[in-house]
């Protein structure tokens, strides 16, 4: 469990709850995401296990499904071997000094400022609604950045306009909203709901604004289960919304005195880590595979590997699914000059089987690849066995 990497050859620019920033010899940025967890403006102990590397991937997963909306901050995923899994490197940017929200639902913050103004960072909305409410529309709803162990302020957009200019505020917030639509829609497809989602941005020397830090993870985001969700309350969320509530519930720790949180049972560790998986592993269909896991697999040896048939298990995104990647390529292809092409993006899986692909083999390979390898609600999937002639 890494509560705090470090690496100690690189100078450090500045450490967060989470993540820390360390400044490479050309310029760009090493940004590692530790298993550490906040709430309440407080690091909590202990540290949640694979949960930077849960965010990170997630991350990455998102930052494709956006690509064609806005430019993001990675560089590469070549990182020193201690972080591997848990660090990017990004660009420097000049980051917007304020948070940008988007919210489709009505909880968190914004229920208690509803009820006692009937307004969320100063936008009217209507009387009656309940914690856990779908708003008429998804709202821009920023917040201040406070330093570390102080509190993020929700603002107006008025207030925001002042930080960073009305003109900056309004592209921040068409895209924070164009960004939300896109995530709320792929997210629904998987059958999460996106409550609300918090993101950030910096602009390069040329006035773009990119897409930074973390995106739609379950720290910065609020999932929930689309089938628990019956609109008379905030239902179970895939987030440290479970620690919160832990936290001000249950452990009898005051928040708004002066006494640290206390330690997280392991129960309460061990749930978060699951609420953690679920959300990665609904939202993008693949399996979780911690740093290393891939190295430490057992060598299998020429000769077995000789005896080995292969079956493909191959992946596309149903038709009335949404393909960001395929769009993106798509309209590359018709920058280069490349008419008429329409593709959408899959996945190819290649299984080696020891002996020969036997029907009874054939249908395990279905059976797992409809268990873990496709995504069943939003892909299909083709299994067939494939020649080892096909190599040569």
């Amino acid at each position: 469990m890494n509560e705090q990497p470090e690496v100690s050859d690189l100078p450090l620019l500045h450490r967060g709850k989470v993540r820390s920033l360390y400044a490479r010899p050309d310029g760009t940025i090493l940004m590692v995401a530790s298993d550490a967890i906040s709430a309440f403006d407080h690091v909590l102990s202990p540290a949640i296990p694979d949960k930077g590397a849960i965010l990170t991937a997630m991350s990455l997963w998102w930052f494709e499904q956006l690509a064609d909306l806005a430019p993001n901050h990675v560089i590469s995923t070549e990182v020193p071997s201690q972080v591997a899994g848990r660090a990017l490197v990004c660009e420097k940017l000049d980051m917007v000094p304020i948070e940008c929200v988007a919210r489709g639902y009505l909880t968190g913050s914004g229920w208690l400022e509803y009820q006692q103004h009937g307004t969320v960072c100063g936008i009217d909305l209507p009387a009656g609604l309940v914690d856990g409410a779908r708003l008429p529309e998804p709202i821009f709803t920023p917040a201040t950045k406070a330093p570390m162990g102080e509190h993020d302020e929700n603002i107006d957009f008025a207030t925001a306009a002042g930080i960073v200019g009305e003109e900056l505020a309004t592209q921040l917030r068409d895209l924070t909203l164009e960004l939300y639509a896109r995530a709320e829609e792929i997210a629904r497809q998987r059958g999460i709901i996106l409550a609300d989602t918090k993101v950030e941005f910096g602009l390069r020397a040329d006035g773009t604004i990119v897409l930074a830090d973390e995106v739609l993870t379950p720290d910065s985001s609020r999932f929930w289960d689309a089938e628990t969700w019956d609109g008379t309350a905030a239902p179970e969320s895939f987030d440290k919304q479970y620690v919160r509530n832990w936290l001000s519930r249950e452990s009898g720790w005051d928040r708004h005195g002066t006494d640290a949180p206390p330690a997280l049972p392991a129960e309460v560790v061990a749930a978060t880590r699951e609420r953690y998986l679920q959300a990665y592993e609904r939202l993008t269909g693949e399996p979780f595979v911690p740093a290393g896991a891939v190295d430490e697999a057992p060598s299998v040896d020429q000769d077995r590997i000789a005896a080995m048939g292969r079956v493909v298990v191959e992946v596309m995104p149903k038709p009335e699914i949404l393909d960001p990647q395929g769009k993106a390529i798509s309209q590359a292809l018709q920058r280069l000059g490349y008419q008429g092409l329409s593709v959408r993006q899959g996945k190819r899986f290649e299984i080696e089987v020891e002996g020969e692909v036997t029907a009874e083999r054939l249908e395990q390979i279905e059976t797992a690849a409809e268990q873990l390898l496709a995504n069943t609600v939003i892909e299909s999937f083709v299994v067939r066995a494939e020649s080892a002639e096909s190599d040569k």
